[in-house]
């Protein structure tokens, strides 16, 4: 029988003390479950990639496009295009890019229905883009902002201009065409609102001098020339103001009698009287005119008409941004070939985890006690 050896005696030198010694860790393996994770991550970067990969391969000479031609979805997308075109900057739609920035302005294209806009430089002392726009052409609802533009442009009705005639010719239907070509569908909730200039009015305003250095003073030469003083004129820091009404053609009235007095501090401002109604009140009008309230405006006095129209951007709305171009997006491709060299080595690394956890023999039980 062999001898047993006291666990606290000391080591010869030539000896290996067993409880030194460091057994082989068991194996890890990759299970089902991570290598599938792994794929499905790969596979789901690579296409959400496919846009940029595909711009960052599109030639750098810009394609021209018109704004019809992308309206209608004739254009690829993610490619290099130049359109010509007029922006509509009244109404620009601000995002935000990230916090502390400009951020972004995205401004449609007029005449296209809201079907065309353009992502601009959110900074208003930059270099203008006038006429010609080139950059990224993308739909509309791909980029992260999208949602934003259209709570806004439904939330905030901007006014779209019509022809007096144009807006009479739209009463029966509710629908008016724009002056930019656009057809507007609108409810009788929606504001109106228009301008005219009134023909007997006019402000006279006369700057103080030497020769009238005061209201009074101003007062006295407008009496000498004939010009009719309203009861309560209003004084400024460097100005008196006289607004005269009921007079016939009264800015061509007053400038003629002012010229004759010889009074050069003075000038004639033509006066401008702003009507607001709603559409369903607007289509009652008689032919004789426009009727606010109680007043009648007939249409040839009125230039243009502003509708505050609610509208919607269509589903399959475009943009352009500016400021992208395809050598921009050269680590695309890179990053692609690594995500697909990573899902290959773990569709590997699957098949392995498949024959050895789901196929492979099934380990024998354990003995009863």
């Amino acid at each position: 029988m062999a001898e047993e050896k006291d666990p606290g005696a000391p080591i010869p030198k030539d000896a290996i003390d067993p409880e030194l010694i460091k057994l082989a860790r068991k194996q890890t393996h990759i299970g089902v479950v991570t290598c599938a994770g792994v794929i499905f991550l790969a596979l789901f970067f690579i296409i959400k990639l496919n846009a940029d990969r595909r711009f960052g391969g599109a030639s750098d000479t810009p394609a021209s496009a018109t704004p019809a031609d992308i309206a209608d979805g004739k254009v690829t997308n993610d490619q290099l295009v130049s359109v010509q075109g007029e922006l509509m900057m009244a109404h620009a739609v601000r995002v935000g890019a990230e916090k502390k920035s400009l951020g972004l302005r995205v401004v449609p294209l007029r005449g296209t229905a809201e079907k065309v806009w353009v992502v601009l430089d959110g900074d208003g002392y930059a270099k203008p883009t006038m006429g010609s726009f080139t950059g990224r052409l993308r739909d509309l609802d791909d980029l992260p902002f999208a949602h934003t533009v259209r709570d806004y442009v439904a939330a905030h009705p901007q006014p779209v201009f019509a022809t007096a005639a144009a807006t009479r010719a739209g009463f029966s239907s509710n629908k008016v065409a724009s002056v930019a070509g656009d057809q507007l569908d609108v409810r009788d909730s929606d504001r109106v609102g228009f301008e005219i200039v009134d023909a007997s009015a006019a402000t006279v305003v006369c700057t103080f001098n030497e020769k009238h250095e005061n209201l009074a003073a101003c007062t006295k030469e407008l009496q000498t020339a004939g010009i009719p003083i309203p009861p309560t004129p209003r004084e400024g820091r460097d100005q008196a103001y006289y607004d005269v009404t009921g007079v016939e053609n009264a800015v061509a009235t007053m400038t003629t009698k002012l010229e004759a007095a010889k009074l050069w501090g003075t000038r004639v401002d033509a006066v401008t009287r702003h009507y607001d109604t709603t559409w369903a009140k607007l289509k009652t009008s008689s032919p004789a005119g426009f009727t606010v309230d109680t007043t009648t405006i007939p249409d040839a006095q009125i230039d243009l008409i502003g509708l505050y129209v609610v509208r919607s951007i269509p589903a399959n709305a475009h943009a352009v941004i500016l400021g992208e171009h395809p050598q921009d997006y050269w680590y695309v491709m890179p990053v692609t070939v690594l995500l697909s060299i990573i899902g290959l080595l773990f569709a590997w690394a699957l098949v392995r985890a498949v024959k050895r956890d789901l196929l492979g023999p099934k380990p024998a039980p354990e003995p009863a006690a």
